[in-house]
């Protein structure tokens, strides 16, 4: 007999053998996982394990949603609000007061006086004439620029100008007339717009400005009606981003409002599966409203995690190389959170859960230009800030801002000023703060005014609530930006 024969026959039965003891391996098996034992008979998966592996797969997409998501509904969030108080495309609110601390707007601040506004481009383009001597923005609805209004990178250089904004994929025949052409991709933008001054005395001459804002439908622009200007001072206005099932309806319903865009497909298809698509009534049962609403809680923490214990390397989240506590509000040099090769999501994500809006304005780097933003949330011995205790920083004299700087401080759960007893949640030069003789600033943040310290270098904070801080630069100078001034880290007094 043939050797050679013998041994292929015998390999060839053990290879059998092998496949039919596989077979029998994982034909029924039981495997271990983290969502407990999952069951397969015949390598099927059982109805149970079907049914809780669908239950897994809902709630991992729905917590991916919702961080992806989290820029659109906080916008959308501010968008009713906004439509709430009256605005369309005639009619904008003003805070003429600046954002008072009633006002739950995430990261707001009582520098500077506001107008802000909502645009709905389904019925057509909308014009908008800009005054002078403003500086804002103009977002879609996933809160990526459409363009600066005012300012240096404005296309009207802080000349004043006539925007024209165009719904999505608009394709009629422009007027002839000269504007700047803003091409939306989503069906409603929001704006906001800023007056700068040297102090609150200013603030009147300043809305008085902001008055001469105009902005109606283009197929009225050859009669156009008077804008409207809704003052909300004195006013409750709640834009923040809403909690458990809550957050799905608001991403349903503005999903539903808005056209698809083609970088958005994978997770419009995730969110499909969960009962979420355009021109579809979300109308999901009790199963899936639980799963939205532990995703939203467990989205909702690791928003918080992912924005204050950041897995960023520390060169590029931290403002200073020597381990001081200030970190930057962006650590990219474009607002879109994009590089060239992938969206960069945890930023993207620790942004918009603490902060609204973006702008060129708040990330290039032009000295004497736009504006400059860096936090704390720790104090020098890495401590988080709370509102029981008493902490102390210098800010070293020359401060780098040629418009104004300021220290706001934010309530860490709503993101929004604290609301104290002096209705002030901020220092700085607009308000007054006063130097030591040698040009720097020590500022002061506990519950009561401390011995000796100057009520305007003081921010009242509530017991048992923690807070963190923003500083504010605008028109930043050189020095910042080189780090040859630095502000000095929070200390703990007691």
């Amino acid at each position: 007999m043939n050797t050679n024969y013998v041994v292929f026959g015998v390999k060839r039965l053990i290879f059998l053998l092998a496949l039919v003891v596989s077979n029998i391996t994982w034909a029924d098996v039981t495997i271990k996982s983290r969502v407990g034992d999952l069951e397969f008979t015949s390598g099927y998966p059982t109805e149970a394990t079907a049914q809780k592996l669908y239950d897994e797969l809902d709630f991992q997409r729905a917590v991916q949603a919702y961080l992806w998501a989290m820029p659109f509904v906080s916008y959308a969030a501010a968008t009713d609000a906004t439509l709430a108080k009256g605005a369309n495309n005639h009619t904008v609110v003003i805070q003429p007061n600046s954002a008072e601390q009633q006002q739950l707007i995430l990261t707001g601040n009582q520098d500077t006086v506001y107008l802000s506004g909502v645009l709905d481009l389904r019925d057509g383009p909308v014009v908008i004439e800009l005054p002078t001597g403003l500086l804002g923005t103009m977002n879609n609805l996933w809160q990526e620029p459409l363009t600066d209004l005012g300012g240096p990178f404005s296309p009207e250089q802080n000349r004043g100008g006539r925007f024209l904004v165009l719904p999505p994929d608009y394709d009629q025949p422009l007027p002839r007339m000269h504007y700047h052409h803003v091409e939306a991709d989503t069906n409603f933008v929001l704006f906001y717009v800023r007056a700068v001054g040297q102090s609150r005395d200013d603030w009147p001459k300043l809305a008085e400005r902001m008055r001469q804002w105009k902005q109606y439908p283009l197929d009225k622009a050859n009669n156009p009606p008077e804008t409207i200007f809704i003052d909300i001072t004195g006013k409750e206005h709640d834009t923040l981003i809403p909690k458990g099932l809550e957050y799905f309806e608001l991403l349903a319903r503005y999903i539903s409002l808005n056209p698809p865009r083609e970088q958005d497909m994978a997770m419009l298809g995730m969110l499909e599966t969960l009962g979420i698509a355009r021109d579809r009534k979300f109308d999901p049962d009790q199963r899936m409203k639980t799963i939205l609403a532990d995703a939203a809680e467990v989205g909702r923490a690791m928003a918080k995690t992912v924005g204050w214990r950041s897995r960023s390397s520390r060169e590029k989240l931290y403002f200073a190389p020597d381990k001081r506590q200030w970190k930057w509000l962006f650590v990219l040099d474009n607002p879109w959170f994009r590089t060239s090769d992938y969206l960069v999501i945890d930023e993207r994500t620790r942004f918009s859960y603490e902060a609204i809006g973006t702008a060129d304005a708040m990330v290039l780097q032009v000295p004497g230009q736009g504006s400059a933003y860096i936090g704390a949330y720790q104090d020098s011995n890495g401590e988080w800030l709370s509102g029981e205790h008493h902490y102390t920083v210098r800010l070293p004299g020359n401060i780098p801002a040629s418009m104004f700087w300021s220290l706001t401080v934010y309530d860490n759960e709503t993101r929004s000023q604290i609301q104290n007893e002096l209705g002030r949640p901020l220092v700085g030069d607009v308000h007054g703060a006063v130097a030591n003789e040698d040009g720097s600033f020590d500022l002061h943040f506990s519950p009561t005014l401390p011995d000796g310290v100057n009520k305007l270098n003081w921010v009242q904070t509530r017991p048992g609530e923690g807070w963190f801080v923003y500083l504010r630069l605008y028109g930043p100078g050189q020095a910042f930006f080189d780090q040859k001034w630095l502000p000095g880290d929070l200390k703990k007094v007691y």
